[in-house]
């Protein structure tokens, strides 16, 4: 009998998202249950959240008794860096994970905002050699995003990224590569910065040349509709039959946008309360009365919304 494969996920986050780290690691493991590959599921995490652990494990062995269960509790080091959009630093984590796991040279990060649909497997066999990372191409890069972007102060050093920007909410990561570059001394510099994405252009600041392109389906943008794939076609981005297995056959499901658990009728989330609600134990996690009546933010909230925006761009 041949050793099984071990593929590794990490998880960074806080004690605001112990909940919904919970439903993402449940979702891949219940994705993946049927292969013949055993996932390592890290969460790196503040202090505060450490009561994850305890749940998670007994809902991963729950739906997949193989897989195994890594703690990594740690003050932020990077708990001053710049916040902006409502994202705490704890994004910035991710950044760490070099250093942290030093004897492990490949790792999937996932955002505690996705909902894994499919195997993750062919994702983690993309061929990293000589890349230090393997993304899906976001939506920065549409032609009026980009403009929108392109009077921040710090966008030069992203130009040549048009049409290649990464959304970093999936990402397989080479970490040999990144540590056999030296990144992470230039990563801790540009933490200090304020960078509307924060680490996400951070890597793609650092990134350059040295990324493998995944298929959008890996990372599937729940906000972003069907024209706006189609713009996507449209722009060169992706090709059209990319776009329809997106958005027909998505791997991964990201809400990157409203979130399902405040808002039941955002774009796919009824998908996310449907595997919820298939598990007890995450559907005490969760509100779904108060969810279903909640439809947006009042006039009020978009034009606090709007002005937020507006200062947040001032800054940079």
């Amino acid at each position: 009998m041949k050793d099984m494969e071990t593929l590794r996920a990490v998880f960074c986050f806080d004690e605001n998202l112990t909940a919904q780290v919970q439903t993402a690691a449940a979702s891949l493991l219940a994705a993946s249950a049927a292969e013949d590959a055993v996932w390592e599921i890290h969460c790196v995490c503040t202090p505060a959240a450490d009561i994850v652990e305890e749940p998670l494990g007994r809902l991963m062995g729950k739906i997949d008794g193989r897989a195994a269960l890594v703690m990594h509790c740690l003050e932020n080091p990077f708990a001053g860096a710049y916040e902006v959009r409502g994202i705490s630093a704890g994004t910035y984590l991710r950044l760490a994970l070099p250093t942290l796991l030093p004897e492990i040279d490949r790792v999937l990060y996932l955002d505690a905002d996705v909902l894994v649909k499919d195997s993750l497997l062919p994702l983690w066999r993309t061929p990293l050699e000589g890349r230090v990372l393997a993304a899906v191409k976001g939506a920065v890069n549409l032609s009026e995003k980009w403009e929108w972007n392109s009077e921040r102060p710090y966008w030069h050093l992203l130009a040549g990224m048009k049409g290649g920007y990464i959304n970093a909410g999936v990402t397989l990561l080479n970490l040999e590569e990144v540590r056999g570059r030296g990144l992470v001394s230039r990563w801790n510099e540009l933490a200090k910065q304020k960078l509307y994405y924060q680490d996400q252009d951070i890597l793609n600041i650092t990134c350059q040349g040295a990324i493998a392109y995944l298929l959008p389906r890996y990372n599937r943008l729940a906000y972003l509709s069907d024209e706006d794939y189609g713009q996507f076609a449209a722009e060169g981005i992706f090709t059209e039959a990319e776009c329809a297995q997106a958005l027909d056959h998505p791997a991964i499901i990201h809400y990157a946008g409203d979130k399902p658990w405040k808002r039941y009728d955002t774009n796919l989330g009824p998908l996310w309360w449907d595997f919820v609600n298939g598990y007890p134990e995450l559907a005490a996690l969760f509100n779904e009365e108060k969810a279903r009546k909640y439809h947006g933010p009042t006039v009020f909230e978009r034009g606090l919304r709007k002005v937020r925006r507006v200062l947040s761009r001032e800054k940079l």
